[in-house]
């Protein structure tokens, strides 16, 4: 299974990833429809792109009584069903890291949730700096035990 990584110290802040996704999902260049946003926190100059987490135990999935999302058996995302959604939006409630929202289009209203754009997402395509990442969870894993390896034999040789 591939998850998705964020690395907020290589992000730019250039939003690149939310216009990406709002063209694939509305074909229009607007960051108010994108599944991604990007957080900015001046003060620390710290840009951290947000985007569903597709937690294995999803709040929003079981505080939907309507069952209008569910899991993707493929790629692990949630997805929406428009024609089953009732609009009481206890999904945006009940998500932990703020990453359901509403949109509107015209006179519809939908549930805004990162789908992985069916396992090849276009926000990870068009990150120049590479903050964004779409990898095999176990090549996650393999990452940070090199760099803790790399720390460790750093600090051994004096070398900090």
């Amino acid at each position: 299974m591939k998850i998705f990584t964020v690395d907020p110290e290589k992000c730019t802040g250039c939003h690149q990833c939310e216009l990406a996704c709002s063209f694939n999902k509305h074909r229009v260049f607007d960051r108010q429809l994108s599944n991604i946003r990007v957080e900015s926190i001046e003060d620390l100059a710290l840009n951290v792109p947000v985007k569903c987490m597709q937690c294995d135990d999803a709040p929003c999935i079981a505080s939907c009584v309507a069952g209008a999302l569910y899991k993707d058996p493929v790629t692990g995302a949630v997805l929406w069903d428009g024609d089953k959604c009732i609009g009481c939006k206890a999904c945006v409630i009940a998500c932990p890291f703020g990453c359901v929202s509403v949109i509107k289009k015209g006179r519809d209203t939908q549930i805004a949730i990162c789908d992985l754009c069916s396992g090849d997402p276009e926000c990870v395509k068009v990150c120049r700096e590479k903050a964004i990442n779409y990898v095999d969870e176990t090549r996650v894993n393999k990452n940070k035990r090199e760099r803790t390896f790399r720390k460790i034999l750093n600090q051994k040789d004096g070398v900090v």
